[in-house]
């Protein structure tokens, strides 16, 4: 009898973590420039990275692209994505990809001046927690890049999660209904208040989308937050 009761009492506790309607896990594939600048000193060079993730959120590594400038005159770029400034100006680098597995064309672009000196861009984002469950999980977060290039996400003070909710993790992912090509932050310990994650030097202020809570022992998510 003693079984039977804990086992009606997880699928409850799972079912209230989840809707019940199915979802599509298919997200938009995105292709960026993961180093991009501000400026360029006129005579340097700078080499541009692009990162690729595909339909479920995937990072694909060493994706095929094409690079271009749309005003030569002010810069040129290699085949491999090398820049060279060579007058002062504005001009726009442009990162194009065919993938075979959709045949889709996706491209990023990205605006600079050619100017006395390079700079990288920087900046950061912030936005909202909500939950997706019958759970409580709200808050604001800020993820930007601190003084000392550490990539920080931090919650305010308006943080609140349900202290009832087993097992909750928190990730960083491209795919809002999968955390199988998440980054996996850590356990969460801290259910109201401020606090913050410093993020490794491999984890990049464009690298994800959201920012997921997941019930890790059931696989269910009971919140969100879009970054980008």
């Amino acid at each position: 009898m003693k079984k039977v009761t804990l086992i009606l009492a997880c699928a409850l506790l799972v079912f209230s973590c989840v809707k019940t309607d199915l979802v599509n896990d298919r997200v938009d594939p995105k292709l960026f420039i993961s180093n991009p600048l501000i400026s360029l000193k006129d005579g340097e060079s700078h080499q541009f990275e692009v990162n690729y993730f595909n339909y479920v959120g995937k990072e694909i590594e060493n994706p095929n692209v094409s690079w271009s400038s749309n005003n030569e005159a002010v810069l040129t770029i290699t085949e491999d994505g090398l820049a060279t400034g060579v007058d002062f100006g504005s001009a726009s680098v442009t990162v194009n990809l065919i993938t075979d597995e959709e045949r889709l064309t996706i491209t990023n672009d990205d605006l600079l001046e050619v100017s006395t000196f390079t700079a990288l861009e920087s900046g950061g984002f912030e936005g909202t927690i909500v939950t997706t469950s019958s759970y409580q999980l709200e808050g604001s977060y800020v993820l930007e890049v601190q003084d000392n290039d550490v990539l920080r996400l931090s919650l305010g003070d308006d943080y609140k999660a349900d202290t009832s909710l087993p097992g909750l993790y928190v990730y960083l992912g491209n795919n809002p209904t999968s955390i199988a090509n998440a980054y996996e932050i850590c356990a969460v310990t801290v259910f109201q208040g401020a606090h913050f994650y410093d993020l490794p030097e491999s984890i990049g202020l464009y690298d994800y989308n959201y920012i997921l809570y997941w019930c890790k022992p059931f696989g269910v998510k009971v919140g969100e937050g879009k970054i980008q």
